[in-house]
């Protein structure tokens, strides 16, 4: 059922950021991706730079999901990211803090890989737990 191997897509990605998104995208990312996030558009690159930018300064970073849903070719995951702020982050120098916020992202799975993504984490959360008391 093409549901269920959308979910697995999901799946492999959250497992993928789990390593540190070490190795290459090509795998989960389709070449012509395009993600929304806070109002802002971004492609392929651009997330990869993203990504890895937040796995430098948060290196422990686990992704649990929390709900799964899929119909048709999207699928919905509600995670909850756990860390340690260990590296520059938004121009925050490490500050060694545990983190731990929320985000809800709706793939579009096209051939097997992540075409779209809209995407909302509570960002206001990540940097009140960054932030010096």
């Amino acid at each position: 059922m093409q549901i269920d191997a959308n979910k697995d897509v999901i799946h492999r990605w959250i497992a993928f950021a789990n390593g540190g998104f070490s190795g290459a995208f090509d795998e989960f990312i389709a070449l012509d991706y395009v993600g929304h996030f806070g109002g802002a558009d971004m492609d392929r690159r651009e997330l990869e730079r993203l990504e890895r930018e937040f796995a430098a300064a948060f290196p422990d970073a686990r992704y649990s999901i929390d709900d799964v849903l899929a119909e048709g070719d999207r699928v919905v995951v509600r995670v909850t990211t756990r860390g340690t702020h260990r590296g520059t982050y938004v121009g925050t120098a490490p500050t060694h803090r545990a983190i731990e916020f929320t985000s809800m992202v709706i793939y579009r799975i096209h051939d097997g890989r992540i075409a779209e993504s809209w995407g909302e984490m509570d960002l206001l959360r990540l940097m009140r737990q960054l932030r010096t008391p």
